[in-house]
């Protein structure tokens, strides 16, 4: 795990280490009172010291850390200052034990290892201010530990038999702790990494599955469900539609004599132009092979002849040339079927796309490079 990595693992993980750092103080907080009934029972010398510092300095102390830790700080700090206190409480205790003349002491004195497994588990810190902890109580416990009443070499030896494995065991338990949840953090990223990787996927093969992959417009699909937005997000723009259907003339003989490649790049750049001719609301999709289709939703019938022009010209104005038309045309240009009306109902599309067709055949049949728009029993149509 990278520093950056690390440092995120640790954000994530706040509120965790929040919530446990505060059931850690309040549990270790009542095991300490209580261990007043112990100074009580086996320290009678210094019943009245070991109230002072329990109930006089260290519980004041304890609550105003839950305050701070309930506060909005940094959980690196709430942990720090946790550790702090759990310190200050072991100092607490061995001046107790080392003011203490009673024979007890030295068994009362194995409760060492309690301050030991608070600060390396309970707060619930990182691995290392919990090993830097574990260190200084170490150092604190062990330099008390000369101070007993009737403490020995032999004494010591036999309490670091005892101690020591506390101290390996709970440094051992707090890396593990660590590593888990590092290991379920990095889980947890990488799924969320593949579900953001499958979502932009399915969102891909949305769109692929709408898309026309040589023109990059919609297909007959992107049709279908931009209709359908139509239908049941702007019902009132539905009700005024241009259509607008185009066709490359002579397309065929264009494919057969210059190739395919050839062919693919005429309709793109046929697409392409088409495109920037027409507003940026309108739709348009390639309908099948050389054949193309624009809707313009919430439009008026009286623009159907300007859009029709301006696909017109915007293709010849490519200037494509094209040798095997068999007319006048030496260019590649278009033909254009227009037709207005309603797509509110689901056979109103295919009712106004047949109109548009035999507007587009009559296109042709006046020489193509054309448009005729259906206006009713009208017709109107311009030839350039």
């Amino acid at each position: 795990m990278t520093a950056d990595e690390y440092l995120a693992f640790l954000e994530d993980r706040a509120p965790v280490r929040s919530r446990m750092l505060r059931a850690a103080v309040i549990c270790v907080l009542g095991f300490y009172l209580a261990c007043f009934l112990f100074d009580l029972w086996l320290l009678g010398d210094v019943t009245l010291l070991s109230a002072i510092l329990r109930f006089g300095v260290m519980l004041p102390i304890a609550i105003g850390l839950l305050f701070y830790i309930n506060g909005r700080h940094p959980i690196e700090r709430k942990e720090v200052a946790a550790i702090l206190v759990a310190l200050l409480a072991n100092i607490s205790w061995c001046v107790i034990l080392v003011s203490s003349s009673s024979p007890g002491v030295l068994t009362y004195y194995y409760a060492a290892a309690s301050f030991q497994m608070a600060v390396t588990i309970a707060a619930a810190s990182p691995f290392r201010p919990a090993l830097r902890a574990t260190l200084f109580t170490f150092c604190l416990n062990y330099s008390a530990i000369w101070f007993l009443e009737g403490s020995t070499p032999a004494y010591v030896i036999q309490h670091l038999a005892v101690y020591m494995p506390t101290v390996i065991m709970t440094l051992f338990a707090s890396y593990q702790l660590e590593v888990e949840a590092m290991t379920s953090h990095v889980k947890v990223q990488e799924n969320e990494a593949l579900k953001r990787e499958l979502s932009r996927q399915n969102k891909d093969l949305a769109r692929l599955s709408v898309t026309d992959p040589l023109t990059r417009l919609a297909n007959r699909r992107g049709t279908e469900m931009e209709l359908a937005r139509l239908r049941t997000e702007s019902p009132q723009m539905a009700q005024r539609v241009v259509l607008l259907v185009a066709d490359v003339d002579h397309f065929k003989a264009f494919n057969d004599a210059y190739g395919h490649g050839a062919g693919d790049d005429c309709l793109k750049r046929v697409a392409r132009a088409m495109r920037r001719s027409l507003p940026i609301e309108a739709h348009l999709a390639r309908h099948g092979g050389e054949e193309f289709l624009a809707i313009l939703a919430d439009a008026d019938a009286d623009m159907a002849p300007a859009l029709a022009e301006s696909l017109r010209r915007a293709v010849r104005q490519l200037g494509i040339a094209h040798g095997f038309t068999g007319d006048r045309n030496k260019h590649v240009t278009i033909s254009v079927g227009a037709a207005c009306g309603a797509v509110e109902a689901e056979g109103d599309f295919d009712r106004l796309l047949d109109i548009a067709d035999r507007a587009l055949y009559a296109a042709k049949a006046d020489g193509r490079n054309a448009w005729r728009v259906s206006l009713e029993n009208e017709a109107e149509r311009v030839v350039a």
